[in-house]
């Protein structure tokens, strides 16, 4: 369940980052997994989104785990992976890794 709960704040915390960035990030799906890490809960996050404006790809050329704060959890790992140009958006898919802060 709380993989879950750290896919939406993921979620909402890279919307405001595009917002602040001068672009928009929709996501498109979304899908998170528990990862068996022992003392820890940890969870495996796969997002696909579109981002449009101007400064787009400047914001994903940014994106890693030290620009992202996610209240409640430490981001470990965030890669932004493939990019599809559609038009005047880009289609992207991002993966990241969280761990529930204690």
């Amino acid at each position: 369940m709380s993989e879950i709960l750290a896919g939406v704040r993921l979620v909402r915390a890279l919307e405001r980052s595009a917002e602040l960035a001068g672009c928009s990030f929709d996501f498109v799906a979304r899908d998170s997994r528990s990862l068996s890490c022992g003392l820890f809960c940890c969870a495996e996050h796969r997002l696909q989104g579109i981002v449009a404006g101007q400064s787009a790809q400047a914001w994903l050329d940014t994106l890693d785990e030290y620009a992202i704060f996610l209240p409640g959890y430490v981001l470990v790992q965030l890669a932004v992976g493939a990019i599809e140009e559609k038009g005047e958006q880009l289609l992207v898919e991002i993966q990241a890794q969280t761990v529930k802060e204690a």
